[in-house]
């Protein structure tokens, strides 16, 4: 019953989710505020460097193929497993990218970049400035540190009244996460119906000016999915997002490369080795958490990848059809209109010249 009220509200448009997300953003993140300020009296710095003394090895004989198996073995240096760690790690700090899914519903790309940027800054000491106070204010061991762990210590460090406010908080945050998450989804389809590589039914739009069937599809999947083990999916996110990353990256260098003068919304002020140099730390972390993954994983993104290219064959044989039709709809965007002209020159169908002239008619 939650899952389709939130379902309904991103039915009734972008502007009523933005509005519930500022709302749901302060009310999760106030507590931390609180936390980050009372508690920066109460740190003793000496804790930040007490390394875990926990016997993992009980845990890693207990973990079940959710997590164990894999390309590389369970390891557990200084104590940590490392494989669910990271893996949960990559998870909460993953999916930027998927605010590009809602950049054509922009009248100007002016201001996204700068959204971005802040949007990674605040998310980045968001995690890190409430977790060095945590640890720092407080004796814990690592075995402490389970679901729930966060209200504890708000509660040690504060009071009750924040341990509470700090549970409400983590509740509601869940529901901006399921907001944005099938905002993005259903936005994506879209757009990949629109450039016709899904069928054209994605594309519709409700009277509210979202994509009725893509919600509709994304709100089956995500009850389909909630039954499912955590871990699992975790994992299976990761290991699917890393071969999004990676193919962003490829698109990016060959554009760099093939077409240095394209006109672009944006433009990372490096030269290409300079880009290289930048992105290889994050690649090589990005293919590292990927080989974390469980042999469960790796068939499933198998699969995964041949349906995707079973799509885009189907696509490419049937683009004059119906059935994968392009309903050319928010052609105007900065972003948009620079795709179209890259899948009309790559594609042959059109030189960038010519589509250039055609828009500038529409």
């Amino acid at each position: 019953t939650t899952t389709v009220v939130l379902a309904y509200i991103n039915w009734r448009g972008l502007a009523l989710v933005g509005k519930m997300s500022i709302l749901i953003c302060v009310v999760a993140m106030s507590p931390f505020v609180i936390l980050v300020v009372v508690g920066s009296f109460k740190v003793d710095p000496s804790r930040w460097w007490i390394l875990p003394d926990a016997d993992v090895d009980n845990t890693l004989a207990a973990m079940d193929d959710d997590i164990a198996g894999g390309l590389l073995p369970n390891f557990s240096p200084a104590g940590v497993l490392w494989r669910p760690f990271l893996n949960n790690l990559f998870w909460n700090l993953n999916s930027f990218d998927s605010a590009g899914c809602l950049v054509a519903e922009l009248n100007s790309t002016a201001s996204f970049v700068r959204s971005m940027m802040m949007g990674v800054l605040l998310v980045v000491l968001g995690y890190f400035f409430p977790l060095l106070i945590a640890i720092g204010s407080l004796d814990s061991e690592q075995a402490d540190w389970n679901d729930g762990y966060m209200a504890v210590i708000t509660t040690e460090v504060v009071g009750p009244w924040l341990g509470a406010w700090t549970v409400f908080a983590a509740g509601i945050s869940n529901i901006g996460l399921f907001q944005a998450e099938l905002s993005t989804d259903a936005f994506q389809l879209m757009g990949m119906a629109d450039r016709g590589y899904l069928p054209e039914i994605f594309s519709r739009r409700s009277k509210h000016g979202t994509p009725t069937y893509g919600l509709f599809l994304g709100t089956v999947v995500i009850v389909a999915m909630g039954v499912s083990d955590i871990d699992r999916l975790i994992e299976m996110l990761n290991f699917n997002y890393g071969i999004a990353l990676l193919l962003e990256y490829a698109a990016f260098f060959k554009l760099r490369v093939s077409r240095p003068s394209l006109e672009r919304p944006y433009r990372i002020p490096l030269s290409t080795l300079g880009c290289a140099l930048f992105f290889f730390p994050t690649i090589v972390s990005t293919v590292f958490v990927m080989s974390l993954a469980t042999y469960a994983t790796y068939y499933f993104s198998l699969v995964a990848c041949i349906i995707g290219y079973l799509l885009y064959a189907a696509r490419r044989r049937n683009k004059q059809g119906r059935f994968f039709d392009s309903m050319g709809n928010n052609r105007n965007n900065d972003f948009v209109r620079v795709a179209d002209e890259l899948s009309f020159h790559d594609e042959g169908i059109e030189t960038v010249e010519e589509t250039e002239g055609v828009t500038n008619e529409n």
